[in-house]
């Protein structure tokens, strides 16, 4: 099945007005082969038809549906676990009585979000000092985080103390966070790109390996209004192929991809 080139640049330009994702030359590839995920489902011969049903779809379905299998959503618990280290050694005693709020904007389906609550909790951070906030582009990943349920092929990547404690063992031999953990947590979806509807400020901020999609232009546009809603001293959790430029930025790089505000 051929993906014409006036068919690709049709997707990257749609995608990118929405979203700001950028499939640059290079990924017809893996746009070809996602979107033939939705081909299949959908029972259709070409990728003509399938653009021409998803513009006639004024409910904006399939749209979002396209959106869902061009995003990347690779995650994993205690990701770079050095940034983990950095929260128990520096941010957690800092933190004193007040209660705070983080963002893992772009949690994906929750492991990001879930380390930091277990990070917390083992230092003994009660559940009401700190509110999570989980959020994705994803409709189908935000949904899978809501379930906090995980495959033991997840959940095989925690020290086995980690799994028995803040872990249930479902019937179908999945595991389920524990109550304790998921009532930090808040999920629900935004688009970046968009009008933020959130109540900062914001302590921390976690927003890694999101940007390496972006252009440049929408990188310092989304530095700069995660600077606008981070609290003075909040900090900033990027990619390690990804930074925050520029004398004028208003963060300081503290350690590898950690950036404290000024």
């Amino acid at each position: 099945m051929v993906l014409k080139s006036s068919e690709f640049k049709k997707i990257r330009s749609i995608v990118h007005d929405y979203c700001g994702i950028n499939l640059h030359e290079g990924k017809e590839a893996l746009v070809r082969t996602r979107v033939m995920k939705r081909i299949r489902k959908l029972g259709m011969r070409s990728f003509s038809q399938y653009m021409s049903y998803m513009e006639r779809d004024d409910s904006g379905a399939e749209f979002l549906a396209l959106v869902d299998v061009l995003t990347t959503n690779k995650t994993s618990f205690f990701r770079e676990s050095q940034h983990f280290d950095f929260i128990r050694d520096h941010i957690i005693p800092q933190m004193g009585k007040r209660c705070m709020k983080w963002w893992s904007a772009g949690c994906s389906t929750g492991q990001e979000p879930v380390s930091c609550a277990i990070a917390l909790r083992e230092q003994s951070v009660s559940k009401e000092a700190v509110k999570i906030l989980g959020i994705d582009l994803s409709r189908e990943v935000v949904h899978a985080a809501k379930t906090g349920v995980y495959g033991s092929e997840k959940v095989a990547e925690l020290p086995d103390r980690l799994r028995d404690r803040y872990f249930d063992e479902t019937k179908a031999g999945g595991y389920r966070v524990m109550p304790d953990i998921r009532s930090m947590i808040t999920y629900g979806r935004l688009n970046l790109k968009k009008k933020w509807p959130l109540n900062g400020p914001f302590h921390v901020i976690m927003c890694r390996n999101v940007m390496i999609y972006f252009n440049r232009r929408t990188q310092h546009e989304l530095i700069s209004r995660f600077r606008d809603i981070l609290e003075p001293g909040g900090y900033l959790f990027l990619g390690h192929s990804e930074s925050v430029s520029g004398r004028n930025s208003g963060f300081q790089n503290i350690c590898p991809a950690v950036y404290q505000k000024q």
